[in-house]
This record gives structure tokens, sequence and C-alpha cells, in this order.
């Protein structure tokens, strides 16, 4: 049957509302390139570039953003585990303070992968407080944790993926030492995740903006102290906040150095858990919801902020001493989850 030029012109603006009808999908970053191509040659708008919901950060090559769950893995701080593996793909990083004083870290991965990340240790109260609000039923990668510990992972409806639910995601490496030699991946970690029953992509938590501080004073250092026996600082360099390591960059197995756009240092109120670990160390309960004192670091500046969190399935909001929010700069971040008891020194 032959079509009349009046019907071909019909059917044009049809194809034209539906190519403007999926316009919001296609500008979100999640519609694949040919369709944001084409609604930009109907509409003739510049779409915003897909950004990465932990970073705010652009895809690489203008890509969408992957269709996949955040992996939120333990990662261990210790003489014994360096050098450590993978800290340099991650999204956004959370130390926190662990029995003894020693601290571990929480990598989040999601717009980047990584082919070796650990060693892998245990799970902390302090994980499922963290995780809560970027994603429903978030995923966690860890290597064990006391019953206590198991039973608010589970409350907290977190997928756990340990090398006891999930094998073939963990790997012994046998030149280290156990518990030192855990290992995992990312690839491996998203195909588990997938057969567990995870979905979705992660909820952005924090504003970023490229539009400077203001009111932000000039850092170029800053010290770190959770406890006599956990030190730690950062040095303002022209790509970034580099970590340091007894005074030198951290570097990790690749001989690359931990870099990132943002320090947020966050002072937490921690008290004394029930659980007690196998040395006889009681583990600290950090509590994460109220209010408190923060800096927030980024393009070689520093300012002094509060924290506010009123529930554990709400972001963190930090803001200025005069109420306004802050916000981060694009790229990877860094929250020092501090006790009130330990110290902060800014350099310049």
């Amino acid at each position: 049957m032959a079509i009349t030029s009046r019907g071909k012109r019909a059917l044009a603006g049809l194809g034209i509302l539906a190519l403007l009808g999926v316009g919001a999908f296609a500008f979100s970053g999640r519609a694949p390139e040919p369709i944001r191509r084409a609604v930009q040659a109907v509409t003739g708008d510049e779409p915003e570039p897909p950004t990465c919901p932990l970073t705010g950060e652009p895809t690489s090559d203008g890509r969408a953003v992957p269709d996949r769950p955040m992996l939120a893995v333990k990662v261990e701080n210790t003489d014994a585990a360096y050098p450590l593996a993978g800290l340099d793909r991650a999204d956004l990083v959370y130390e926190e303070i662990v029995e003894g004083g020693i601290t571990r870290f929480v990598a989040l991965f999601h717009c980047r992968e990584a082919e070796r990340i650990g060693p892998v240790r245990s799970a902390r109260t302090t994980d499922p407080k963290i995780l809560g609000p970027f994603q429903d039923r978030p995923v966690l990668a860890y290597s064990g944790a006391a019953r206590k510990v198991v039973k608010q992972l589970q409350e907290a409806r977190i997928i756990e993926l340990t090398e006891a639910s999930a094998p073939s995601a963990f790997e012994r490496d046998a030149a280290r030492v156990s518990p030192h030699n855990l290992f995992t991946a990312t690839g491996r970690l998203w195909a588990a995740a997938r057969k567990a029953g995870a979905r979705g992509t992660p909820t952005p938590v924090f504003e970023v903006s490229e539009e400077p501080l203001r009111g932000a004073r000039k850092a170029r250092e800053v010290r770190i102290v959770f406890s006599p026996l956990s030190e730690t600082g950062w040095v303002w360099r022209r790509d970034g906040w580099t970590r340091l390591l007894e005074g030198a960059p951290m570097t990790l197995e690749n001989g690359r150095p931990i870099v990132a756009a943002n320090v947020v240092i966050q002072i937490v109120r921690v008290r004394q858990d029930t659980i007690i670990d196998a040395s006889g160390a009681p583990s600290p309960l950090v509590e994460m919801t109220g209010t408190g004192r923060a800096w927030v670091l980024r393009d070689g500046r520093a300012i002094r902020a509060t924290w506010e969190r009123a529930d554990e399935g709400d972001p963190t909001v930090f803001r200025t001493k005069d109420g306004e929010p802050i916000a981060l700069a694009p790229g990877v971040t860094w929250v020092e989850l501090v006790p009130t008891t330990g110290e902060v020194t800014l350099g310049r």
C-alpha cells in the first residue's frame, strides 16, 4: 500500500514525538548512545554528559552510566596487609576505626572496575550505617563478621558476598600470609551480586559542583590522628589530594599513589560495643546520625563545616557555619570518620 506525502509527514511527526518522549531518559545518561544522539539531532539541544552517581564525573568516553549495583568492599589497613590493591579504582572510600584503634576501609565501586582488591577483611557495625543512603539492598564483600554484625547486615537488607557464599568471587594469594591474603575483583563480584539478586544503580548522595568553595582557606596538607596507633595525612598536589603513609605518598600494589579530589573529615562519636574481638578488645560503636563537626578539603583549600543526618537511610549533609550546603568537586572522595578523641591539623 502506498503512503501519501501527508501520511509520511504524520509518521515523521509521531517519530519525533516518540523521540521527545524518551528525551528525559536519554538526557539522564542511562540511555544508549544512539538514542541520545538521535534526540540531540531532533531537538538541537546538547544533552548533559552522563555522570557517575558516586563521583559526579562524566563517564568515560561519554558512555551511559553503567546499569549495575554499587559494590562495597572491606579492605584491611595494617603493615601486614601492605601493599594494598584496588583503592585507586574506587569511586568513594570511607575510613573507619576498628578494634585496637586501627582503621579499615570501605571502598565503593560503580563506574570504575578493579581487577584486584584487597586484602579483604571482616565487616563491622559501622558498615550498614555507611551504605544505607546509597542504594536499596547494597552489596558488601567481606571476609567474616561477629554474629551481631551479621544480624545488623541482614536487618539492613545488605547483600553479603563472602568467601563462603560466593567462592568464585574470591581468591587466596599464596604469596601472602593468612588472613592478609584474600582478594577479589569487581567483575567477579558483579557476577555474584547478580546471582544474589542485586539490581539497580546507586543514588547520588553528595552535592557536586565545579564552583570553588566560598570562604575556604588555603590548605596544602592535613594530619589526621584516629588514635595513638593510627595516623595518616593528605597533601595537596596539582592533580588532587595524595594520601600519605609515614610522611610519604602511600603507594599501592601497582605502584600508584592514592589520590582524591575531596577529603571529607567527619568527626564522629565512638563508644565501646558489646562485641569483643579475639584479642579481648571491644569493638567501637560509631554514631553516624545526629550532628557533628567536619572539615571539607578540595581544590587545595579547606572549610570548617558541620554535618547532619537524621536517619541511617538519609544522606549526610555538610554545611558551612552559615548553614549553606557544601558541594564537593567532581571526582573521587575519601571520607575520614575520625573519633571525637582524635586530632585534625591543617597546614599551609
